[in-house]
């Protein structure tokens, strides 16, 4: 069964809000399969600044997992450095560990469209001209995910990372482990509250194909951009 099967009233709710606010975006089902293709309009300042085919494949638990988003008219490279998959064309719109932040589980799929892939490809449009990203971006792949956790965590001590991706994508956590801060302290003693509050917002299987990435990558693939390492996690 998929998402649309299950709870076609959500599929109309959906549909009907997307087509609205997107006219030249249209639903379609294939294969028991729900696609949202056509004309995507990237706005700014209340008018269209430039255009983009799209096709965004709804995944089949839609809302909890990301849609998949390919740009169908063959305008931007498939290359890292663009956020879009070579092998496939999919378009690397978010960091998974940080929807979150920008769209959190269960939140409509309008505001996925004007939240984070809008900024995803009004970026494209402004590199397109020569300038530089406009909203900031993480690298892609290893050293993407690195920067993400460095700055949630305020460390660049790999082992240190890949101790809190242990304990988030683990089933369970207890306090008597030692803190992944590398204090000596139990983390009931230490920061027990910030792994359960990440473990709330960052999902097991995010945090486990993190630090699968992570491993393999290994230290040489980590790019220390800052000129000074952020300060150490303390304990307040």
């Amino acid at each position: 069964m998929t998402w649309q099967l299950d709870d076609p009233a959500l599929y109309e709710k959906e549909k009907a809000a997307v087509e609205a606010h997107f006219p030249e975006l249209h639903f379609v089902v294939e294969n028991d399969l729900a696609y949202v293709r056509g004309s995507f309009a990237v706005m700014f300042e209340g008018q269209v600044l430039d255009r983009y085919s799209v096709e965004l494949q709804l995944p089949r638990n839609h809302p909890t997992g990301l849609p998949e988003v390919r740009e169908t008219g063959g305008r931007i490279p498939r290359h890292a450095d663009r956020h879009i998959i070579a092998a496939d064309g999919t378009a690397c719109v978010l960091l998974p560990d940080e929807r979150w932040r920008l769209w959190p589980v269960g939140s409509p799929l309008l505001e996925y469209l004007t939240g984070p892939l809008h900024s995803f490809f009004l970026a494209q449009s402004m590199v397109e001209e020569g300038q530089s990203w406009p909203f900031g971006q993480w690298a892609h792949g290893a050293k993407g995910v690195f920067q993400f956790y460095r700055e949630i965590l305020k460390t660049s001590d790999l082992r240190v990372m890949t101790t809190y991706l242990d304990y988030l994508a683990a089933k369970k956590v207890k306090g008597h482990w030692l803190c992944p801060c590398r204090s000596g302290k139990k983390l009931r003693n230490c920061h027990f509250d910030q792994v359960k509050d990440l473990r709330g917002k960052i999902s097991r299987k995010d945090a486990e194909k993190s630090l699968a990435i992570l491993k393999a990558a290994g230290p040489s693939a980590i790019e220390m951009s800052e000129e000074k390492p952020p300060a150490p996690i303390t304990q307040s």
